[in-house]
Formats: structure tokens, C-alpha cells, sequence
């Protein structure tokens, strides 16, 4: 229902081998560089041009899902009185996550002419004293549990990206922001050791796509109870499941991939040998050259805009996990040629979902643009 109420409020065919418009392949080849093995890679340009799409969005505070419960709340209009800091982007976790995406940005690729600007945003964001506000918010709100997993979610994975980066910027940003995510650490070390049972999804309440983002903070903060915490959940919820039906997705509302958000959990838990073993059981025809492009089919819409955007994301939430699958699995566990069509999948996903970004969209801006960056570069 919750899902129903976000997509009522805001205002998937392609044969085998498809490929897009030449327009829209002459976008993509601009936005990305090619690996050796033929997946893409964000360029110095595309760079550029999602850094301008997050930050364009950052500062756009209307429409906003939450406009009338903060303006009851507040008695104000100024959403800026109620979230300081991640205030814009139509939603809340879509701030946070925008903001993860210039971090991102800006560490990997530090002289691109819109590097200034986001470190000057980045700057106001991560002042101390409003993330104190926003860490006020989170606690008082839904029982201590607002934005929780999704948007909580964003929150560890901004800290880590801030705590690889060696930027005496970023590590004041990361100080200023323990606050915050000490107490979203907290809260995932408690929810996850209660909850026996959980189903698949895709949507804000996945709770393979937060248990993995948990995982990379603890891994990366040495927080080894939230690490026993996940890795005893994820191996509960899904060490288990088999024969998962990655070709009927997306379900309902879906915006990300629920199988894969699982693969991609997996992967992080498990050591890489039992890690195949599983993932074969879990999702055979991702191993079988000739199953592959059913099961990493696109099912197109003619339509992007409001719900129909949510395909778009769950096309590069896909590349996503595919990308983090290729790091873990070993080499020689997928042949030549299903490799092969891992590698057509991905780059067509990536060009059907930038048919619709950076039109002028706001309700498909407001998000895609990190997912597109995290698609590409998220686990680089």
C-alpha cells in the first residue's frame, strides 16, 4: 500500500539483441568508456553530466513526497526547517543517495568543471550542526525507524564512500556525519537480529538491498557485531533459496532487482567457492549461455515518466549487481560466452534506461542519476 501511495502522489518488450535508437546510442557512448571485456564505465564526461542532474536536484526542494506532513509538522513551507541537509531530490533517501553520488563523483574523477560546486554543496550538507537535526528527525520519527532500510541504507553507504577517501574534506564530512550513521548502524544491528522471516522485493523495503549496504559499512568500519548481525540474516533469510524467478521480475513496484539485490548480498557473506555453489542453485540460467538473455530481459515500456521510471532503475540496479558479481565470482565460472551475454544485457540495460534521463524529467531526475553512477562505478 505504501508503494501504491508514493507512486499515486508523485506525479518493459525488447526481442533479444535489440539495441537502441542511434540517437540514443550516440548519448550513451558520450556518458561511458568500454572495459577490455566490453562492459561500460562512466567517462569524464558523464561525469560531468550526472554530477549536474545531482546537483540540480539536491537544491530543488518542491514537489516533495513528504510536502504536507513536514508542512503540518513545521508550520512552514521551507522543507530546509525540517531536513538541513537532505532536503531536495523529492524525497529524502533520493537526497541522501544524490548526495552519496557527487561524493562518488568527486572522489573518482576530482578536476571535472562541476567539482567546485558539489565540494561547496557537500560543504553545507555535512555541517555538523544540521546533521544533528537530521539525526533528530530520524530518532523521533516512525518509532526511531524513519526512512528505514532504504533511506537509512544510503546513509552507511555515503560513510563508506567518505571513509575510502583520503580528502581532508571527506573526513570532516565523515566526523560530522557519525552521528547520524552510528545511530543507523545501531538500528540495523537490532531490526535484523529480531526479524526471522523476510520476502523478496525490490522496492524501499528490500531487506537484501540494506542488509548489503549494512554489510560494506561494517566491513569497512570493522563493526563486528553489525557484520555477525547481516551475515546471520542474509544467511537465514536467503542461504536457502533456490530456483529464484529472475525472469518474471519487476514485480508490482518494484524499482530494483529483488533476486539480484540477493545475489549481490550473498556475494559479500559467503566465500567465493561456496558462493558459485549457491548462486548456481539460486539462479541457474544466469550460468547457461543460451538462458541468459531470458533471464536478463528487458521488458520495455513506451513510457518512463512517474511509475514507469521505477523499470529504469530497476535496469541499472540490475548492472549494479551484476557489476558486484563479476568482482566475487572466480575466474572461469562463467565461459566465454556467457560472459558474453552478461555483457550484452548490462550495456543494452544501461542504454534503455538513459532514453529516459536528463530530459527534463524532475520525477525521473530526482533519482536515476545515482543509480546510473552507482551502475556503473558503485563497487569501484
Amino acid at each position: 500500500m505504501k508503494n501504491v501511495i508514493y507512486c499515486l502522489l508523485f506525479f518493459v518488450f525488447s526481442a533479444h539483441g535489440q539495441v537502441s535508437t542511434e540517437m540514443n546510442m550516440n548519448l550513451g557512448n558520450s556518458l561511458v568508456n568500454t572495459l577490455p571485456d566490453g562492459r561500460f564505465t562512466l567517462s569524464e564526461a558523464g561525469a560531468s553530466y550526472f554530477a549536474n542532474l545531482s546537483l540540480n536536484c539536491i537544491s530543488k526542494t518542491y514537489p516533495h513526497y513528504f510536502y504536507k506532513a513536514f508542512k503540518d509538522e513545521a508550520q512552514t513551507s521551507n522543507p530546509k526547517k525540517v531536513w538541513p541537509s537532505f532536503c531536495g531530490c523529492y524525497d529524502w533517501h533520493s537526497s541522501v543517495h544524490n548526495h552519496w553520488c557527487m561524493i562518488k563523483i568527486l572522489k573518482l574523477y576530482p578536476n571535472i568543471p562541476e567539482a567546485k560546486e558539489m565540494r561547496n554543496r557537500l560543504n553545507e550538507s555535512f555541517k555538523a550542526e544540521k546533521i544533528q537535526e537530521e539525526l533528530n528527525y530520524v530518532r523521533t520519527h516512525e518509532n526511531g525507524l524513519f526512512e528505514f532500510p532504504y533511506g537509512q541504507a544510503w546513509v552507511l553507504k555515503m560513510a563508506e564512500e567518505l571513509s575510502t577517501w583520503k580528502d581532508h574534506d571527506a573526513q570532516r564530512w565523515l566526523a560530522n556525519l557519525a552521528p547520524l550513521s552510528d545511530y543507523v548502524a545501531l538500528v540495523h544491528s537490532i531490526v535484523w537480529k529480531n526479524v526471522d522471516k523476510v520476502e523478496l522485493s525490490g522496492s524501499h523495503d528490500s531487506p537484501a538491498m540494506a542488509l548489503s549496504f549494512a554489510y560494506d559499512y561494517a566491513n569497512q568500519f570493522n563493526d563486528e557485531k553489525l557484520k555477525k548481525v547481516v551475515s546471520s540474516a542474509a544467511m537465514k533469510y536467503y542461504g536457502k533459496i533456490q530456483n529464484t524467478s529472475i525472469e518474471k521480475e519487476p514485480y508490482e513496484y518494484d524499482f530494483m532487482s529483488a533476486s539480484l539485490l540477493v545475489a549481490d548480498l550473498m556475494r559479500k557473506v559467503m566465500t567465493p567457492e561456496k558462493y558459485v555453489k549457491w548462486c548456481k542453485k539460486f539462479c541457474p540460467s544466469l550460468f547457461i549461455s543460451d538462458q541468459v538473455h531470458v533471464a536478463l530481459q528487458i521488458k520495455r515500456t513506451s513510457k518512463h515518466d512517474g511509475y514507469e521510471s521505477h523499470w529504469d532503475g530497476y535496469h541499472l540496479n540490475r548492472i549494479w549487481c551484476l557489476n558486484g558479481m563479476l568482482k566475487t565470482l572466480p575466474e572461469g565460472t562463467l565461459d566465454a560466452a556467457t560472459k558474453a551475454e552478461w555483457v550484452l544485457a548490462m550495456n543494452q540495460m544501461w542504454d534503455y534506461a538513459q532514453e529516459s534521463i536528463g530530459k527534463g524529467n524532475y520525477d525521473i531526475d530526482h533519482w536515476l542519476s545515482s543509480f546510473s553512477v552507482f551502475a556503473l562505478i558503485g563497487y569501484e
